[in-house]
């Protein structure tokens, strides 16, 4: 008798466990979808307010509505890791811009584009003033 006891106990207590995590795990997802649903937000937001949004040759904004398309793949996922980084706080504006150039390449759009992103940043991810 003893045994079933404790095995009940320790039942009681890995079911406990279980919902603990449970409810940690299912707070880590709500955080993760509101950060995602912000940054998604800011990604159609600089598609549409910072047109042509064109860095390098890679047309991002027409990338941005239209999930990839305008862009290299590999060019498109850069910006978008970057860009990532950039609205979490993550990386510098300079970082950004330094970083975007090296691989997309320079072009007569990049500075208004740049400056455009930068712009429409969260309060809570603009760069220091210099």
């Amino acid at each position: 008798m003893r045994i079933s006891g404790t095995m009940t106990a320790v039942a009681r207590a890995l079911r406990a466990h279980a919902v603990v995590l449970l409810a940690a795990a299912i707070g880590a997802c709500a955080s993760s979808a509101a950060n995602e649903g912000g940054y998604n937000a800011f990604l159609q937001t600089i598609a549409a307010d910072c047109k042509p949004l064109i860095i390098g040759s890679d047309n991002l904004g027409e990338a941005i509505v239209f999930n990839g398309l305008g862009a290299l793949p590999e060019n498109y996922n850069n910006f978008l890791g970057k860009t990532s980084a950039l609205y979490n706080g993550g990386m510098s504006a300079a970082a950004y811009r330094d970083s975007l150039t090296t691989f997309l390449g320079g072009g007569s759009y990049n500075q208004a584009s740049f400056d455009c992103i930068i712009a429409h940043l969260p309060k809570s991810a603009q760069p220091p003033a210099k």
